[in-house]
């Protein structure tokens, strides 16, 4: 959920992401023009797997970065007690 609360406000606030769709969106108008209508599906397909495969790699990163923040929080917070201790 939160994956797609930065991908519905934070990206599209990002002028270098807005920049990037765009040209994304420009090329696939172009490839579309050159492949025959009858293969546009392969495309299509090819498009929502690559995507489907970058959403895997989001969500693994954040639940990495999650955890990791975790781990931080729980040793920085040992640290701390431990010097207020000696």
């Amino acid at each position: 959920m939160r994956t797609e609360e930065i991908g519905s406000s934070v990206l599209k606030q990002d002028a270098g992401y807005r920049e990037l769709s765009e040209e994304l969106q420009s090329l696939l108008k172009e490839i579309f023009k050159y492949v025959p209508v009858d293969r546009h599906p392969i495309i299509f397909s090819y498009e929502e797997k690559e995507q489907a495969q970058m959403a895997l790699v989001i969500e693994m990163m954040y639940k990495r970065g999650l955890i990791d923040g975790v781990y931080l929080n729980r040793r920085l917070s040992g640290v701390i007690v431990s010097e207020d201790d000696s």
